[in-house]
């Protein structure tokens, strides 16, 4: 990517305003509003949004919330625009993310093949602070990989 461009004040405040909007919504249990203020925290952000300071961030973090919420398909409908934001390479913290994903949404044979890369490159690192199933998983499934 070029350079990040710094949001103009105005639109920074509005981000944080709406996500502390949204981290309340969610700490109190309120989804529907949690989205809401989140998207609005993300339309804060002026055209083009990848070209500005926390559009990068904010597009895995929605991928998260929507996965974190069991929203498979709204998490995967962010997937293309964040690894955009962290382009031209793979990230491989998008990439986790994505694989993720594609776990809780119970399409175990892309979200296999997206740890296994991760874990070919950097070991156990990635699913460090992560819930404990997802490493649980990449290990038997190859492990039963390598019996056949």
């Amino acid at each position: 990517m070029a350079d990040i461009l710094p949001l103009p004040p105005q639109a920074e405040e509005k981000l944080y305003e709406y996500g502390a909007l949204s981290a309340k919504a969610e700490q109190d249990g309120d989804i529907a509003a949690a989205e809401k203020y989140f998207l609005a925290a993300w339309n804060s952000i002026p055209d083009p949004k990848l070209a500005y300071d926390h559009a990068q961030s904010m597009t895995v973090d929605l991928a998260v919330f929507y996965r974190n919420i069991g929203q498979a398909q709204k998490a995967k409908d962010w997937l293309p625009m964040a690894r955009e934001a962290y382009g031209p390479e793979p990230d491989p913290h998008v990439e986790f993310v994505a694989a993720t994903i594609h776990y809780e949404a119970g399409e175990l044979d892309e979200a296999y093949a997206l740890f296994e890369s991760l874990f070919k490159e950097y070991k156990s690192r990635p699913f460090q602070e992560e819930k404990p199933e997802y490493l649980a998983f990449y290990l038997d499934r190859a492990k039963s990989k390598k019996g056949k």
